[in-house]
């Protein structure tokens, strides 16, 4: 596997003060499934602990079906992330996934001074500082995208290496509970396919405000659409 050349180098991008964000920070979403409101969504910055010598930010991603959708497809997930502090890549992955007819409970940590990536069943060797989805919610706002630029990236959550690629797809105003954004489109790509199986799309809407807000993320595939919305910012 080809090392990564750090994307910093090519952007000059990363934030010399503080990030868009602190501890604290909890944005909460809408979730919609081909336009009908079935649960909700949060991102929380819950805390800066110390993972193998380096501080991090702690990221927790819920989400939940509601009312009539929870009694049809009741999901309960939770995702805990470990950010580095300066450069955002991931130190660890918590998943508690609760869905109907699939559970996973995973713990992945990184340990970059051995170069390897460890689960309680399994370690494998990584050449990479890895960013997965749910770091790259943050990563993105702590620099200014620029047009034509494809960033490539690695991801592992505890079964196989992903290499992926995004791309500024354009800019977009979106009209929310908050109000109207100029966003940024991100799409993520992997070797010049969509990054999900079974034909999957996925985009980010990062807002062109100083919080660079992700505003609106959204999963195309086969069978619908799933859309986050931010609603709320505590």
């Amino acid at each position: 596997m080809k090392k990564i050349i750090p994307i910093i180098l090519f952007h000059l991008f990363i934030y010399a003060n503080e990030p868009p964000f602190k501890v604290g920070e909890l944005l909460k979403y809408s979730a919609e499934w081909n336009g009908i409101r079935v649960g909700e969504a949060e991102l929380f910055v819950s805390g800066v602990e110390v993972v193998n010598g380096f501080e991090t930010y702690q990221i927790t991603f819920t989400t939940s079906t509601k009312g009539f959708a929870k009694r049809l497809f009741p999901i309960k997930d939770r995702i805990d992330v470990w950010i580095d502090k300066n450069e955002f890549y991931t130190h660890r992955l918590k998943k508690n996934i609760n869905q109907p007819n699939y559970t996973e409970k995973i713990d992945v940590l990184f340990d970059y001074a051995e170069n390897v990536a460890k689960t309680k069943n399994k370690k494998i060797d990584i050449d990479f500082k890895a960013r997965g989805p749910y770091s790259m919610f943050y990563y993105l706002r702590t620099f200014e995208l620029i047009p034509q630029k494809i960033m490539s990236f690695y991801s592992y959550e505890g079964k196989k290496v992903i290499n992926y690629n995004l791309k500024l797809a354009g800019t977009e105003t979106v009209d929310s509970a908050l109000g109207i954004f100029s966003c940024k489109v991100i799409k993520p790509f992997k070797k010049g396919k969509e990054l999900f199986k079974n034909q999957g799309d996925m985009r980010i809407w990062i807002s062109e405000s100083e919080k660079k807000l992700p505003v609106k993320i959204q999963i195309k595939i086969k069978y619908g659409s799933m859309t986050l919305l931010l609603k709320e910012i505590n």
